[in-house]
């Protein structure tokens, strides 16, 4: 694809909306353009930006009293130069309006991201500039069972995708604010996925991520950065997937994990 056909499915892709071939293209892409890298980064920004406005934003009484003074009917050549400026002003604010509707239906879509994918997200950056590795392959190590002081189980582990592309190349003992996490690093397709899980009794830490779960969603999605993010139950697991790729793909992944039925 180019730069100009990358560049039109910035919303889109942003929205996570493409299938996950395009997406995989785009990615593929943002790694050797700079430029459209920067592009698809300054968006990421403006949505945060507002998103954070759309939530301490708030419409009072006396805003619209003030509104509607103005909007209220004048006699006179003072009169219609007033509602003329109404009128242009109105436009204006139409406007406004539209845009902020267009971000309202985004935000109500995507979301803002959950306190849990922020952390996750943080450590994922890492794996991909290659400042975390792997401990061990296969199986758990004594070492890292004695870690776990009962807050974890070498059963975390295990619960990895059994969907066909994924493949783990190592795990790792990682603390999320505390909470102990079985970290898999893996591979589907060639994209890097972080594969995040902890005990289902530790996720008071994330008081965003357990009201959404338990609101009966089996799989809860957001974005957060650039990096799509996806949080299920499995069992008495909680296990998280995190990578750059559509909510498709990621909820895929989660649905192969055994016990996810």
């Amino acid at each position: 694809m180019k730069c100009n056909e990358i560049r039109n499915l910035v919303l889109a892709y942003l929205d996570s909306e493409l299938d996950a071939k395009t997406s995989q293209e785009i990615q593929l892409h943002l790694q050797s353009c700079s430029e459209c890298a920067q592009i698809f980064e300054h968006e990421e920004k403006l949505n945060e930006r507002l998103f954070g406005v759309l939530r301490v934003g708030q419409s009072t009484p006396a805003l619209w009293e003030k509104v509607e003074s103005r909007l209220r009917p004048e006699s006179g050549v003072t009169g219609f130069f007033r509602r003329w400026k109404v009128v242009a002003l109105g436009g204006l604010a139409a406007l406004f309006i539209v845009a902020l509707a267009v971000g309202i239906v985004r935000w109500v879509g995507g979301g803002p991201s959950l306190d849990l994918a922020k952390v996750v997200e943080k450590d994922h950056r890492e794996f991909l500039q290659g400042k975390m590795l792997a401990e061990f392959s296969g199986a758990v190590p004594d070492e890292v069972v004695n870690k776990l002081e009962g807050r974890l189980d070498a059963a975390a582990f295990s619960k990895v995708p059994t969907t066909g592309g994924f493949r783990s190349e190592g795990a790792r003992l990682c603390h999320l604010d505390g909470v102990p996490v079985a970290w898999t690093l893996g591979r589907f397709e060639d994209m890097p996925v972080s594969l995040v899980v902890f005990k289902r009794s530790e996720l008071d830490h994330f008081p965003e991520a357990l009201q959404r779960l338990k609101t009966g969603e089996p799989i809860v999605c957001t974005r957060t950065g650039r990096f799509q993010f996806a949080v299920r139950f499995v069992g008495e697991h909680v296990v998280c997937a995190i990578a750059n790729t559509s909510k498709e793909v990621l909820e895929g992944l989660l649905k192969s994990i055994p016990g996810a039925g």
